[in-house]
């Protein structure tokens, strides 16, 4: 823990470094023991009606010292010659400015710093509170302080740049600083910083339970909490109502959203279906060209094979022909052969006769045929 321009603490840093352990802090009456740990109490505790300065002095000196008088180094009273009242003796004026901090690490090597930077402008005190994920030092990293706050740039440009997560935060506000902290250090409340602040100065405690009660316990309002159960209550009710409601309209509408669902399914397999038929038009067709091609191939490997036959008969009734000359050039040649063609003629002299003579047979028939029904005609008439 460092100060700067704290209390009787004047123009140079001050630090303890007890890394951990138990420390001792001891010296003689009016030699710091108490601006040392109120320094501590203000970056813990950092809203001023929470924080009890100067403590181990009792409760008659409350309100004694305060953060101006400590940034303005005062420490002691004097009354001037020919004056009834007194003036405040101090070690610095507005143009100064104060430094505290303190870092933290755990047994994992996890280290936080606090600090606090406090100044004047237009003689009114102004505070910076921060939190750091590295240690600081007053020298190396406040040593530029400025009153304009370019101070603040140059440590953000050297601990915040080129890095994904921030290692220094400059925090608006002592509410929003304690609840940071809280939050890195495990608290489960920021009345824990209520209850340091009265630990610190654990000789002044009167009654055990009024201390347990307001510093240790979260206040609570039982009027309200039961305003708060009531309207849960309420609303849970209403939630259930429109549960249940909810779970009826699910139970009517199933049998809607089914019907919806399988007609959904219908229109889709009809649309399916539908291109299916639109497709299987050029299927068919494709299928049937490559049908008629393959039976094409069929027929046309059935006309060669009917061509080579053909060929196959024609020379065979050519020779047959051939054969057939020769035959008959022999039959002519041979006495047989000559006989036999005169009895063909002969014959068919014979036949030309045969039918010359039979169809005179005919007319005779048909004349005689005459000539007898006129004879019984004329028979009939004579009886």
């Amino acid at each position: 823990m460092e100060v700067y321009n704290w209390g009787t603490f004047n123009e140079k840093v001050f630090r303890i470094n007890p890394k951990g352990n138990n420390s001792l802090l001891t010296g003689a009456n009016a030699s710091g023991k108490s601006t040392y740990i109120d320094a501590l109490l203000t970056l813990i505790v950092p809203a001023k009606k929470d924080r009890f300065y100067n403590q181990s002095s009792g409760v008659e000196k409350k309100g004694d010292r305060t953060e101006e008088t400590y940034v303005l180094g005062h420490y002691g009273n004097i009354q001037e010659e020919g004056k009834t009242s007194t003036s405040t003796q101090k070690l610095r004026d507005t143009n100064t400015y104060s430094v505290i901090i303190a870092s933290f690490s755990n047994s994992d090597q996890k280290q936080i710093t606090l600090f606090q930077v406090r100044w004047f402008s237009n003689n009114e005190l102004r505070r910076q509170f921060g939190i750091a994920h590295v240690p600081l030092e007053v020298e190396s990293d406040f040593g530029q302080f400025d009153s304009k706050g370019n101070w603040k740039k140059v440590l953000d440009k050297k601990y915040n740049s080129n890095v994904t997560k921030k290692k220094i935060e400059f925090i608006d506000g002592p509410t929003a600083y304690a609840e940071r902290m809280a939050d890195l250090f495990g608290m489960r409340s920021t009345k824990a910083l209520t209850l340091f602040n009265q630990v610190v100065g654990v000789k002044v405690l009167e009654d055990l339970d009024d201390f347990i009660r307001t510093n240790m316990l979260e206040e609570q309002d039982a009027e309200a909490e039961f305003i708060q159960l009531k309207e849960s209550f309420l609303t849970l009710m209403d939630a259930k109502t429109n549960i249940e409601k909810a779970k009826e309209q699910i139970k009517q509408l199933t049998p809607i959203n089914e019907i919806a669902i399988a007609l959904t399914n219908i229109k889709a397999d009809l649309f399916q279906l539908e291109k299916s038929k639109e497709t299987s038009v050029y299927w068919f067709a494709k299928k049937g060209v490559e049908l008629g091609e393959k039976e094409l191939e069929k027929c046309k490997e059935e006309l060669q094979r009917l061509n080579n036959e053909l060929a196959e008969l024609k020379e065979k009734e050519s020779d047959l022909k051939n054969q057939e000359t020769d035959l008959t050039v022999q039959i002519k040649s041979d006495e047989v052969g000559n006989q036999i063609e005169k009895l063909k003629t002969e014959i068919t002299r014979l036949e030309k006769s045969k039918k010359l003579r039979s169809e005179k047979l005919d007319d005779y028939n048909k004349i005689a045929q005459s000539i007898a029904q006129i004879q019984v005609i004329n028979a009939t008439l004579k009886v």
